[in-house]
């Protein structure tokens, strides 16, 4: 009964504010799928033992497999590993996993799904971000892939709790579009529109690749009014700027706008304009700090904001989702009620961590909404004065950091003021300073000393540098401070670190990093020489 009220609540809550469906709506009546809301599923996956071994070998390759539900059996179901770097783990330990139930002949649906991924969470021990995500988007009123969870065996063994994901396919479409004949694109890591994109439906081609072509050479369009009114024919701008306004909230650090990555791209054939979804919204909320407006690194994002209506559009609408849709008490209660679904489920040792793990995450969004807030009471930004073609980035403040990292302005061993980090295990940690820019080439420099720096266990970037958010490299400059560079790890003398970039519009928004990438030392940043020069 408390659960069910709570649902009503939430519910009750997101209607009021005008954006649309609850936290985990349900499939709209009479269209196909629908996973059973905030239900803990179970499954059982039968592989063969020369298929099993054919996915130690190669992992990405689909084989097949029987799933059972109660007494629901799918035969002819293709299955295969899943996950980048953070999340992957073998067939033999908690594999992430993508099941297509028509990929070897299987005519079933999974409740009326063809195919779901199942996610092991490693990155997110809550089990509650993909679901707290894919509800905030539909409650904003754009489609995103449903989410549960599940508690999954492979072989008759355990492996435990999954978040469970409706694939992107013509079922997913068909929920959310009158007609659904379109092409549906996923990208590669990194890749953008101007890049070949996986077609992923398997309806007629309407338009085919023409359509991000159309989209890419829009983007590019050097003369903003012009940009502006040919993205508009491409890109349905309404729903694009709520889709940027959105994973910038939720700090979604690893989707289109901030990683050109886990994105889905859409032509919907009935408006003729692309339409993009979220995707992979394990990690929501973990920089607090991260800038309402940022640098952007999504091709069609920053070509967005780089004219006045686009800017203008989001700012507009990341307000409004702002004051209308972050909701600590909704958002933390959504994350309790999850949480409280879980135990029949769990021992006592997992509870305990989940219970932990849901903690942060509440503590996540708290921070958040309070860093969004102050941000957004600020004065706007300003151009960056130049004297003698010089100019000094003010307002640093924390950009990123770990739990136990620590970050400070204080007086480096020789009494010289500086932006300071100190790591203590594996951390990637910076301060960030914003201002405006005329276009032009520009180089970003400053004094830096470190002490003790030992590399990243893994990975190949190390070491103190500054840089400048979104250039894809370095034109010119000083390389950045690396570990061990002193015989015996002993301290740095100070040294001159900096990095040549462009700037093509008119007032861009400029972010100026000064970052550590280390497994263990200190680095000092001399605030009084950190600035920006203008490059003939």
């Amino acid at each position: 009964m408390i659960q069910a009220q709570q649902q009503t609540a939430l519910l009750c809550l997101l209607v009021l504010c005008g954006l649309g469906r609850g936290a985990l709506p349900a499939a709209p009546a009479g269209k196909p799928g629908g996973l059973p809301a905030d239900e803990i599923l179970q499954l059982r996956i039968e592989i063969e033992p020369a298929s099993l071994d054919r996915l130690r070998k190669e992992p990405r390759q689909f084989v097949p497999a029987r799933v059972l539900e109660g007494t629901s059996v799918l035969s002819g179901v293709g299955i295969h590993l899943k996950g980048s770097t953070g999340s992957f783990r073998p067939v033999d330990e908690k594999p992430s996993l993508t099941l297509d139930f028509s990929r070897f002949g299987g005519a079933g649906r999974f409740h009326g799904l063809r195919k779901i991924h199942l996610n092991n969470s490693l990155e997110d021990p809550s089990f509650a971000n993909e679901m707290l995500g894919s509800g905030l988007f539909a409650a904003a009123g754009l489609p995103a892939a449903q989410a549960t969870r599940a508690l999954v065996e492979l072989n008759g063994r355990k492996l435990g709790l999954y978040v469970l994901m409706e694939g992107f396919t013509e079922d997913f479409l068909a929920r959310h579009f009158p007609r659904f004949g379109g092409d549906l694109y996923e990208p590669d890591v990194g890749r953008d529109v101007d890049d070949h994109l996986k077609r992923n439906s398997v309806a007629a081609v309407a338009r085919g690749r023409s359509v991000l072509t159309d989209l890419a050479s829009a983007a590019l369009e050097k003369d903003l009014p012009l940009r502006w009114e040919r993205l508009n024919r491409t890109l349905d701008m309404e729903q694009f700027t709520t889709f940027m306004a959105l994973e910038v909230l939720i700090g979604h650090r690893d989707g289109y706008c901030l990683a050109r990555n886990n994105y889905r791209v859409y032509h919907d054939p009935q408006s003729d304009r692309i339409r993009f979804f979220p995707h992979g919204m394990d990690q929501l909320f973990g920089n607090a700090d991260l800038p309402w407006q940022p640098a952007m690194a999504g091709l069609v994002a920053r070509a967005v904001m780089e004219t006045p209506q686009g800017s203008e559009q989001y700012a507009a609408r990341f307000k409004s989702l702002f004051t209308n849709l972050l909701s600590i008490t909704t958002l933390t209660g959504r994350v309790d009620q999850l949480t409280l679904q879980l135990r029949p489920s769990l021992g006592n040792a997992e509870w305990a961590a989940l219970v932990e793990a849901s903690t942060a995450t509440k503590a996540r969004i708290v921070d958040r909404h309070r860093a969004l807030g102050e941000q957004l009471s600020r004065t706007p930004l300003r151009a960056l004065q130049f004297e003698l073609g010089a100019a000094r980035p003010e307002g640093w403040a924390l950009a990123e950091k770990g739990a136990t990292d620590k970050l400070d302005q204080t007086t480096s061993p020789d009494g010289t003021l500086s932006l300071h980090i100190a790591a203590n295990s594996d951390t990637v940690a910076s301060w960030h300073a914003r201002g405006l820019l005329q276009p032009g080439r520009y180089r970003f420099e400053g004094m830096v000393r470190t002490d003790r720096l030992k590399p990243l266990s893994n990975g190949t970037l190390h070491g103190a540098t500054l840089r400048v958010r979104g250039q894809k490299a370095t034109l010119q400059g000083n390389p950045p401070v690396k570990p061990n560079e002193t015989p015996g790890g002993g301290s740095n003398a100070w040294r001159l670190v900096g990095t040549e970039f462009e700037v093509r519009q008119a007032m861009e928004d400029v972010e100026f990093l000064c970052e550590l990438r280390a497994g263990a030392g200190e680095v000092w940043f001399d605030l009084k020489t950190l600035k920006v020069l203008q490059i003939n």
